[in-house]
């Protein structure tokens, strides 16, 4: 089996799927599972990968984005929602035109910008689960043990009604069941 390399890989994965199939070119007897550690000690070892600089106000936008992108609040309703909503701009850079994010407090967001996130959100969840239906149905019909798991519960109303009840335990719930 070949890996395929299409425009759903970025540029940096590319480089990690070269690496560990000169690793597996090497020693083709590899334990399975395959140990990263272990891949990188050689290929840094073999001088296969070297550190590129990267600029230090551009380490730190990606630690911005990525916190902004993992910041909670809770809302007047108390649920803990997400903070922040990103915007995503076209910018011309030195490099030529480059996709970057803008952010916006969750409820400051212009309409066009809650849309734009649920969409994007939409588009994520979508294709994380169309990839995992095709690698389970890669997997019942290509495993090595000839087993075919049972079919896959993609509806999540009853995880998100479960997700929906209240962390607590409510003694007076059970005092207006005993009225009865």
């Amino acid at each position: 089996m070949s890996t395929v390399l299409n425009r759903r890989i970025e540029r940096a994965s590319r480089k990690m799927i070269y690496l560990r199939d000169q690793y597996l070119r090497k020693f083709p007897d590899a334990k399975v599972p395959l140990n990263p550690r272990v891949v990188a000690e050689w290929a840094y070892g073999e001088g296969l990968w070297k550190p590129t600089e990267t600029k230090p106000t551009e380490i730190l936008r990606r630690k911005l984005c990525r916190a902004f992108r993992h910041e909670y609040i809770v809302d007047p309703q108390g649920r803990e929602v997400s903070a922040n909503f990103a915007a995503i701009v076209e910018v011309m850079t030195p490099d030529g035109p480059k996709r970057e994010s803008r952010f916006y407090p969750t409820f400051k967001a212009p309409p066009e910008i809650a849309t734009q996130h649920f969409a994007l959100s939409r588009r994520q969840t979508l294709t994380t689960v169309y990839q995992m239906k095709l690698d389970f149905d890669s997997y019942n019909d290509n495993n090595e043990f000839s087993t075919i798991l049972p079919d896959l519960d993609l509806n999540f109303q009853k995880d998100l009604d479960e997700m929906s009840l209240p962390d607590e335990y409510d003694p007076d719930l059970d005092d207006e069941e005993d009225d009865d």
